[in-house]
């Protein structure tokens, strides 16, 4: 099974996305409650909710940081649930097109 390394953490695609999708929600929160630094947070968060040394957490958060941007974006940007989830299927879907070269 395919897994990305970041130190002694081994994170596989379901548990990757779980742990951006939460990264992207404590950046919106953050953002909304006009914190100076969020990325500091998020990274504190991150390490601290999935056990990462500290190391390893910026390490995510600084590789991640558009994919962790745009679903901050699809919070800010959703009224319900159903629309939030709509959204982020369109933001994955033109995350493909984008990969696969197609726009």
């Amino acid at each position: 099974e395919m897994a990305e390394e970041f130190g002694d953490t081994e994170l596989r695609p379901r548990e990757y996305g779980s742990l951006t999708l939460k990264a992207g929600r404590m950046y919106h929160l953050c953002r909304e409650s006009e914190i100076e630094e969020p990325w500091n947070i998020v990274a504190l968060a991150v390490c601290s909710f999935e056990q990462m040394h500290t190391k390893d957490g910026w390490e995510f958060v600084l590789s991640n940081r558009v994919d962790i941007e745009n679903i901050a974006w699809v919070f800010e940007n959703s009224s319900s649930p159903e629309e939030f989830k709509e959204r982020l299927v369109e933001l994955k879907e033109q995350e493909l097109k984008h990969r696969l070269g197609e726009e």
